[in-house]
């Protein structure tokens, strides 16, 4: 796909759904969120203070503004920068601050990693290489698709994955069609591409940088509980989820739902070593790349794991920081043994996405006056009623709600708007915010039933080849696979790795 194919895509992962013309939807969203923040500020107890009563106002704007799309979802994101000093609630400086956060700086350095990789081709020699080592057979392709997919996007924006796995997918069904002197196997055909838009969203719930929620999550507990999960303990509990429900994604489309009709490609093979050939034998750049990548996983380990236990580490090393170090090294480091050319230059920073990061200081800004302002004291306040119920059915409903709503709004925006508030809810109910907290940034990446859920499955269903019925027949039993697989996880690695409190 051509890069302005790859900027369109990464569009729609900073706004939501891409961008398009203004919709009715747009226009009531408009004026219904001004009309609710009013209604919300003049009806909240007196038991509540002032500024709680301002923050829940510019919260029920936002949230209106983001789940339309009244307005792109970054400059709904930027409405604390103005209303909050206006109304007294903080000073602008507190209210800038959180745009600051080290989170968007590791989210930053994390997209900085990825261009160069894109630049220099070499998640396509990786995603070429992965499927040929799983096999050529119709199932073993669909699952060495996945893989591929699923292991780029936990480094990568799972919607450049999407991107560049589907034109090579594509290929592979001409090819079969060919083959078959026409002909193409349906069921394949549909397999195969969605287990793309599947496995890219799938891949990245395994780091921190895989996916916007993810990393909101992280800040936010840093910086409204003190909570302060490692890239390295984030894999600990994402690497196993992502696997677990990869597999089960791949059976499910392949066994289940869309069985393959054929056993055997022929030419496959080598279909796929004539693409990986057509790249060339690997350069100084995509070395230099891949020796970046590589030094700054190990360290981004070595954090975690030494941060407990050697001081120093834990006073100056960071993840922020050393996606930072990633970054200027990919700056500094020549590709050619004149210096003449460096392995990015500051225009390839056009390509990212500054929309996602303006997106997360926003929610930051307005989850941090949740806090400050006594709102969410005053939320979990509001909610001991519900400590009748069991724990363990609330984090159910709080998993499934979160997937539906996301089915049909950003996963980002979703995430920035109730992780402050069932974090409030679980102080409320005396439990540990995490498990509240947690469910609602994974729920929010686990909606496969429609194009207009995640940007990879827009990706895909904009190929035509897949049809939304079809997307909606493997999505539900995903979908309905996602909370289970969601609440084990957080009630399993969740208490082992991340010591929730059950």
């Amino acid at each position: 796909m051509p890069k302005s194919g790859l900027r369109e895509a990464e569009a729609k992962a900073a706004d939501g759904h891409g961008a398009r013309a203004v919709v009715p939807r747009q226009w009531i969203g408009l004026g219904a969120g001004v009309v609710l923040a009013l209604l919300v500020r003049l009806v909240l107890s007196d038991s509540l203070s002032t500024d709680g009563k301002n923050v829940a106002a510019v919260a029920t704007l936002m949230a209106v503004w983001w789940m339309t799309e009244a307005v792109p979802l970054p400059v709904t994101a930027l409405m604390p920068l103005v209303l909050m000093p206006v109304l007294g609630i903080a000073p602008i400086a507190d209210i800038a601050a959180p745009y600051a956060n080290p989170i968007i700086f590791l989210f930053m350095g994390g997209f900085i990693i990825a261009l160069a990789m894109q630049r220099w081709n070499l998640h396509t020699r990786f995603a070429l290489s992965t499927v040929l080592l799983v096999g050529t057979s119709p199932v073993r392709m669909i699952g060495g698709f996945m893989l591929a997919t699923a292991l780029l996007s936990m480094w990568i924006s799972n919607t450049a994955t999407a991107v560049m796995m589907l034109p090579i997918g594509i290929a592979v069904l001409g090819l079969v069609a060919q083959l078959r002197d026409g002909r193409q196997d349906a069921n394949f055909a549909t397999a195969l591409l969605l287990g793309i838009a599947y496995a890219a969203s799938i891949g990245s719930l395994g780091t921190v940088i895989g996916t916007p929620p993810n990393a909101f999550l992280q800040g936010y507990l840093k910086a409204e509980h003190g909570i302060d999960i490692t890239f390295f303990e984030w894999m600990l509990f994402g690497v196993p989820l992502a696997a677990v429900f990869l597999v089960i994604a791949w059976l499910v489309l392949t066994r289940l739902v869309f069985r393959p009709g054929i056993t055997e490609i022929e030419g496959g093979r080598e279909l796929i070593e004539q693409r990986r050939r057509e790249l060339g034998p690997m350069g100084r750049g995509q070395w230099t790349v891949l020796a970046v990548f590589a030094t700054t996983a190990v360290l981004w380990v070595l954090v975690g794991v030494l941060s407990p236990y050697v001081t120093w580490v834990d006073d100056h090393a960071s993840d922020a920081g050393v996606a930072m170090l990633a970054a200027l090294a990919l700056f500094t480091l020549p590709v050619t043994a004149d210096g003449g050319r460096r392995v990015l230059e500051w225009e390839d920073t056009r390509d990212v996405p500054w929309g996602i990061l303006l997106l997360f200081g926003g929610g930051l800004a307005l989850s941090r006056q949740f806090g400050e302002s006594g709102l969410g004291t005053w939320i979990g306040d509001q909610v001991g009623g519900l400590d009748t119920l069991p724990v363990l059915v609330l984090v159910i409903v709080i998993v499934a709600v979160i997937l539906l709503l996301t089915e049909l709004t950003s996963n980002t925006a979703t995430t920035a708007t109730f992780v402050p508030v069932m974090a409030a809810v679980a102080v409320g109910l005396d439990q540990d915010v995490l498990l509240f907290a947690l469910p609602v940034a994974l729920a929010a990446t686990c909606a496969f039933m429609l194009p207009v859920a995640t940007p990879p499955n827009a990706v895909v269903f904009s190929s035509r080849q897949v049809t939304v019925g079809q997307m909606i027949r493997g999505g539900i039993w995903l979908n309905a696979i996602g909370v289970v697989l969601v609440t084990a996880a957080v009630y399993s690695l969740g208490a082992l790795v991340l010591g929730i409190d059950l």
